[in-house]
C-alpha cells in the first residue's frame, strides 16, 4: 500500500503534530496510574496532609492525566480524520475520473455494483486503515513500551510476570493473524456478491415482475444472504474467541501479580501503590492488544480494497489518443473498414477480415440477424473499441490517429439502451437553453417538454419513446458530421420515426450509418449491408431484394408477420 504515500504528502506537517500528540496522549495515561500510586503512598506512610489530603491529591491528579490523555487523543483523532478523509477524496476522485476515461470494455466486464464498491466501500476501508491503524500505532507502542519501562525500574518481579505472559498475548494474535484473513476474505466475496445482485436486482424489479421472477429473486437474495450470514458468523466467532482469550489472560495475570505483589508489599519489597500502578498498567495493558484485533480486521479489509482499487487504476485502456493526433479534418472520402478482425474476448472473434465503405453524405443500414456482430460495427465507427487488426478510416485516416475528444465532436451516436441522466432537459442534452428548445421542437417534443423540464435517472418521468427521442436530440446537438444509429428508434411509432427520419436528414452532406431490424426503415437508404459475422450482399432494397438472398429472405419474413398481424 506503499503507492498511496503521495496522498498524505500535502499533510507532513499535520501527521507529525498528531503524532505528538498521540505519544503525548500515552504518556499522560501512564502519569494517571502514576500519580493515584504515589498518593496511595504517601497516605498509607503518614506524610503530612494527612491519608485523605493525599487521596484526593491523587485522584486530582489521575483525574487531570486523564482529561488530558483524553483531550490529546480527541484532537489527535479529529486531525487524523480530516487528513485520512482528504486523502481518501483525493483517492475518490483520481479513480472515479480513471472510470469516466477507461474504455466500455472495463464497465462490461465488471458492471456498476462492482466499480461502486471499489469507489466508495474499499477507499472506505482504506480510510479506516489510516485513521484507525497506521496513524495510532505510534502512540499504542508507545503505551506498551513505557508500561515495561516503568515496572522494570519500580517493580522487576511483577514486570517479569507481566513479560511472562506476552508469549500467550502474542500467540493469541499470530492465532488470529492466521485465520482471519480467509475468513475476512469470504465475508467479502460474499458481501460482494449479495451487495452486486442487490444493485442489479433493484434496478431491474420491473422487468423481473413482468418475467414473473420474483419468487428467483427472492430465493437467490436468501441463498446469497445465507452464504454472507455464514461468512459473517465464522468471522464472528473468531473475533469472539481471541476477544475471550485476551481478557482470561488479562486476568490471569493480574491475579498472579496482585499474589506475588502482596507478598513483596509484606516484605516491605516494594510499596502498595506500585502494585496498585501494576495492577493498572496490566488492565490498561490489553487496550493496545483489543485495538489490535481491530487493526488487523481493519489491516485485511483494507490491504484486500487496496489491491482491487490498485488493480483497477493500473488496468490500462486499450483505446487511447495518439501522441501525435492528426487534426479532423472532415469525413472526406467516408467511412471505411479494410480487413478488420474483432473479438471481446480473445480467440473468440466475433468477425473476421470485415470491409466495406460508407459514402460521405449518403445513408448506409447496416442489416442482418441478430448476434450477427452489426453493433460491434457501431462500436468500432464511435471508436469505443479498436479493431485486433485491420484499420478503422474516416476520409483515409484511421480512426486511431485522431484524439478521441476531436473524434467524438465529430461524431452522434444514438443507440437502443437509453442513458440519461437526473437534471434538466438541457443538462441531458448538453447544451443551453435556447439550443435544447430548437431540438425539442424539431423533434416533436415542445408541446410536452421544455428545456428546463426535470427528468429522473434512467428517463423514469418519460415514457420509452420520449427518453429515446432526447437521445436522438442529444446526438444532434452538435450537429455533428457523422451520425451513428443502432436500433436508435425502435421504441417510437411510424408516424414519429418518419418524422425524426426527415429531421435527420435535413442537413446536407451528414453521414449515416445505422443498424436496424425493421427493413422498412431502411429501404429507401442510399446503401445497404447485409452483415452476420462478415458482409453477405451489399447494394441497395431493390438490388438484394432481386438478388434473392439473405436479405430477400429477412424482407419476405417480417411480410409475413406484418400480413399475418
Amino acid at each position: 500500500m506503499l503507492w498511496l504515500l503521495p496522498l498524505f504528502r500535502p499533510a507532513r506537517r499535520e501527521l507529525v503534530l498528531v503524532e505528538a500528540l498521540l505519544l503525548a496522549g500515552s504518556g499522560a495515561s501512564l502519569a494517571a496510574s502514576w500519580a493515584m500510586g504515589r498518593a496511595i503512598d504517601h497516605a498509607l506512610l503518614g506524610d503530612a496532609g494527612g491519608p485523605v489530603g493525599w487521596i484526593a491529591l491523587g485522584a486530582l491528579g489521575y483525574s487531570l492525566m486523564v482529561v488530558m490523555s483524553a483531550g490529546f487523543t480527541w484532537v489527535a483523532r479529529v486531525r487524523i480524520e480530516r487528513v485520512a478523509q482528504a486523502a481518501m477524496l483525493a483517492l475518490k476522485q483520481r479513480l472515479y475520473s480513471h472510470l469516466l476515461r477507461h474504455d466500455v470494455a472495463l464497465h462490461d466486464r465488471l458492471g456498476s455494483g462492482a466499480l461502486l464498491a471499489r469507489v466508495s466501500g474499499d477507499t472506505e476501508a482504506m480510510r479506516l486503515l489510516f485513521s484507525e491503524v497506521i496513524l495510532q500505532l505510534p502512540g499504542d507502542v508507545a503505551m506498551v513500551v513505557g508500561m515495561f519501562a516503568v515496572l522494570g525500574v519500580t517493580a522487576p518481579r511483577l514486570a517479569c510476570i507481566v513479560v511472562a505472559s506476552l508469549p500467550i498475548w502474542i500467540g493469541l494474535v499470530v492465532w488470529y493473524r492466521r485465520v482471519s484473513p480467509a475468513a475476512f476474505a469470504d465475508v467479502r466475496k460474499e458481501s460482494t456478491a449479495l451487495g452486486g445482485w442487490m444493485a442489479e436486482s433493484v434496478a431491474a424489479i420491473p422487468l423481473l415482475r413482468t418475467m414473473d421472477r420474483l419468487e428467483f429473486a427472492a430465493e437467490h437474495t436468501a441463498e446469497l444472504g445465507r452464504a454472507r450470514f455464514d461468512a459473517d458468523l465464522r468471522y464472528g466467532l473468531q473475533s469472539v474467541w481471541f476477544f475471550n482469550g485476551l481478557f482470561g489472560v488479562r486476568s490471569a495475570v493480574i491475579g498472579a501479580v496482585v499474589w506475588a505483589g502482596a507478598e513483596q508489599v509484606a516484605a516491605g519489597e516494594i510499596s502498595a501503590g506500585i502494585l496498585l500502578v501494576t495492577v493498572d498498567y496490566v488492565r490498561k495493558m490489553v487496550e493496545p492488544f483489543l485495538r489490535l484485533q481491530f487493526h488487523i480486521t481493519t489491516l485485511e479489509r483494507a490491504r484486500v480494497g487496496s489491491a482491487r482499487v490498485k488493480e483497477l487504476l493500473d488496468t490500462p485502456r486499450a483505446v487511447v489518443d495518439p501522441t501525435a493526433p492528426t487534426e479532423w479534418a472532415g469525413v472526406g472520402s467516408g467511412l471505411r473498414l479494410v480487413d478488420v478482425d474483432f473479438a471481446y474476448v480473445m480467440g473468440q472473434p466475433v468477425f473476421e477480415g470485415v470491409g466495406f465503405d460508407v459514402a460521405v453524405g449518403r445513408r448506409t443500414a447496416i442489416v442482418g440477424p441478430t448476434g450477427g456482430g452489426k453493433s460491434s460495427i457501431i462500436q468500432l465507427l464511435a471508436r469505443f473499441r479498436d479493431p485486433m487488426a485491420g484499420r478503422v478510416e474516416v476520409g483515409g485516416q484511421d480512426l486511431r490517429s485522431f484524439s478521441l475528444a476531436d473524434l467524438r465532436a465529430h461524431i452522434g451516436l444514438v443507440t437502443q439502451s437509453v442513458q440519461l441522466l437526473p437534471g434538466t432537459v438541457a443538462e441531458n442534452l448538453g447544451t443551453g437553453a435556447v439550443r435544447a428548445a430548437v431540438l425539442l421542437d424539431e423533434l416533436g417534443l415542445s408541446s410536452r417538454l421544455e428545456p428546463q423540464t426535470r427528468v429522473g435517472a434512467g428517463g423514469e418521468t418519460l415514457s420509452r419513446g420520449e427518453s429515446q427521442l432526447l437521445c436522438v436530440a442529444r446526438a444532434l446537438a452538435r450537429e455533428p458530421e457523422v451520425l451513428l444509429l443502432d436500433e436508435a428508434t425502435s421504441a417510437m411509432d411510424p408516424d414519429t420515426e418518419a418524422r425524426i427520419t426527415a429531421v435527420l436528414l435535413a442537413r446536407a452532406g451528414r453521414t449515416i450509418v445505422t443498424v436496424a431490424h425493421r427493413l422498412k426503415t431502411t429501404m429507401d437508404y442510399d446503401h445497404i449491408v447485409v452483415f452476420n459475422r462478415g458482409v453477405i450482399e451489399e447494394g441497395t432494397h431493390a438490388d438484394l431484394v432481386r438478388a434473392g438472398g439473405l436479405y430477400a429472405g429477412l424482407w419476405a419474413a417480417q411480410l409475413a408477420q406484418e400480413g399475418a398481424a
